[in-house]
């Protein structure tokens, strides 16, 4: 199975790839580790992060693609930019599962997960693509 992990963070879409099962797994190392979404007031911006991210799925053909969902209010609300983003990513013709933190945390509970394969800012998106295997 082929896994892909997203977390929305800024105007980045962080991005980590899995593949095997859940109790055998290797990350795979791919060249895009983020794609960004520059301007979204700017319609060939929009264009530009929607082609890469379908770009992306296409060439990768995942089984199955997940986001980390962020909180719509309060304190640590993700902010417009990254509401954008999730619906574009929703909107090409892959399934994606939105995913909330506390079901990941919960999930991974107790599971031993090697990140020295990717960068630091990719964990989470890594979290979510292991919570995808499970």
């Amino acid at each position: 199975m082929k896994v892909c992990g997203i977390e929305l963070k800024g105007n980045n879409a962080i991005i980590a790839s899995l593949s095997g099962d859940k109790d055998d797994y290797e990350i795979i190392a791919v060249k895009v580790k983020k794609i960004g979404l520059n301007d979204t007031k700017v319609q060939e911006d929009i264009r530009s992060f929607s082609k890469a991210i379908v770009q992306f799925f296409d060439e990768m053909n995942f089984d199955k693609i997940g986001i980390k969902a962020r909180a719509e209010k309060g304190k640590f609300a993700g902010g417009p930019m990254s509401f954008k983003m999730e619906g574009l990513i929703q909107n090409t013709d892959y399934n994606v599962e939105i995913i909330h933190g506390a079901t990941i945390r919960a999930k991974l509970k107790g599971i031993s997960i090697d990140s020295s394969a990717i960068m630091k800012y990719q964990e989470e998106a890594l979290n979510v693509a292991v919570y995808l295997l499970q």
